[in-house]
């Protein structure tokens, strides 16, 4: 167990004195993966934000479906069920609509409009709810394809540009964050090397005693670590502070507004989930830099 706690205070303390060694490069690097780490950081909190929103959607948008005439609801809806994607379906009887409908118009004796038109002139109709709002449009090519089915409708604008947007945020975001985790490996590789450049004869001279290649550069790896861990931090404080002062906003927004938005405030996944994500990515950042820079000295 001493030994034990022997090597960790051994590494501690290599690790710390090159951290000190690396001066104004130790920000440079944290600098670049803190940026790295924002931008990520904020375009997931819009993917889950656009992701809820249209779940949302997906739970209130109904498809409507019109029967053809002399075919029962009835007979439809369990087999509307049976349909992947299918939340719930609510019959709406043509009688129960056409009253509604005469309601609307203003005209109280729906007998007298039954006896001018010769009877109901509507049909049975089914609203259809499904799971997620990008099903809905394969949900609506199941139903038409139903015998009995006369006509389904649904209102898909919104729900294929938040699609569209939502897939364009993820493109963008890829692009963005592979660019700046190429920068940030770089400038992490660049710092330990000047770090391992700085300590060359302390290193030559643990070499000369016996020591280990991973002994002497395992404490350079846990420098890629820190700055990882720190980034990570930094980045995370950032999104938090921008989203305390959005929440004012949002708050005093319309109701539409603020329907779509204010999941983003007490969504977990932004609490809990998102400091995890970063502090892992900035870790796997910083030990790929240092990686790469002690790579050519520890086997030279």
């Amino acid at each position: 167990m001493f030994r034990f706690f022997a090597k960790i205070d051994y590494l501690l303390r290599e690790t710390f004195l090159g951290l000190r060694r690396g001066g104004w490069m130790n920000w440079a690097a944290i600098s670049t993966v803190a940026v790295l780490l924002f931008l990520f950081g904020a375009s997931l909190q819009v993917t889950w934000q656009l992701e809820n929103v249209l779940g949302q959607m997906g739970n209130q948008l109904e498809i409507s479906v019109y029967l053809n005439e002399n075919v029962s609801a009835e007979t439809i809806k369990p087999r509307l069920l049976l349909i992947d994607g299918v939340s719930a379906v609510d019959i709406i009887s043509k009688d129960e609509a056409w009253k509604t409908l005469l309601k609307d118009m203003g005209k109280g004796d729906s007998r007298d409009a039954t006896q001018q038109l010769g009877g109901n002139p509507l049909v049975d109709e089914l609203k259809v709810r499904s799971v997620k709002a990008d099903r809905v449009p394969d949900v609506a090519k199941r139903i038409s394809g139903i015998s009995g089915v006369n006509e389904v409708w649904y209102t898909n604008e919104v729900v294929e540009r938040l699609g569209q947007l939502r897939r364009a945020m993820g493109n963008s975001s890829i692009v963005l964050v592979t660019i700046f985790t190429v920068i940030a490996i770089a400038v992490i590789t660049t710092t330990i090397r000047l770090i391992v450049l700085a300590r060359k004869r302390e290193i030559e001279v643990m070499q000369l005693v016996g020591a280990t290649a991973t002994w002497i550069y395992f404490p350079f790896v846990l420098q890629g670590v820190v700055f990882g861990i720190v980034g990570a931090a930094i980045a995370y404080m950032m999104l938090a502070v921008i989203l305390n002062l959005l929440s004012d906003v949002i708050l005093s927004q319309p109701e539409l507004i603020k329907s779509l938005t204010v999941g983003m405030l007490t969504d977990l996944r932004v609490q809990f989930l998102l400091p995890v994500i970063l502090i892992a990515f900035g870790s796997t950042i910083g030990v790929l830099g240092s990686l790469l820079a002690v790579r050519r000295f520890s086997f030279s």
